[in-house]
């Protein structure tokens, strides 16, 4: 009974955001939309970049609103929170036999994160805005991230 109530107030919360991502995202699996693959690609990742544009600017402003420094926040939240779904992905497909897949996932994820997510815009910052120009790198965190990575190897 609580848990079909639940369903039900998951369901309406979410409604919205399906239905926009329904209407502007081709369904490449049926038939008559096969050939726009391409097209659904391209449509998923700029809503992935909108929700992280999104999602880095909250984390910013909780940041900020209760005194915790960018760089504690960057790492906890938005690292840790975006690894979740990856580790959940890999432990799925690692529990159905194909751990091949996991290791796959794992270091994909990261690759892509890495050459597109740092590599894109840095290109179009230096080719195309400001033709010439170097990136700051901001590195004040780089002892909290060298730690963690100490800390869990």
């Amino acid at each position: 009974p609580a848990d079909g109530k639940m369903n039900k107030i998951k369901w309406l919360l979410t409604w919205p955001l399906i239905f926009v991502l329904f209407t502007t995202i081709p369904n490449c699996s049926k038939p008559r939309w096969e050939k726009f693959f391409m097209l659904t690609f391209i449509l998923s990742t700029l809503w992935i970049a909108l929700f992280s544009y999104f999602m880095v600017w909250m984390v910013t402003v909780i940041g900020y609103t209760l005194g915790i420094p960018d760089v504690i926040m960057g790492i906890t939240f938005l690292a840790a929170g975006t690894s979740v779904p990856d580790c959940m992905a890999s432990l799925i497909v690692a529990r159905q036999g194909l751990g091949d897949m996991a290791v796959s996932n794992t270091v994909g994820s990261n690759v892509f994160d890495i050459l597109v997510g740092l590599g894109v815009p840095w290109g179009l910052q230096t080719m195309a805005i400001d033709y010439g120009s170097t990136v700051k790198i901001n590195s004040k965190g780089l002892v909290y991230s060298v730690g963690l990575l100490l800390g869990s190897v």
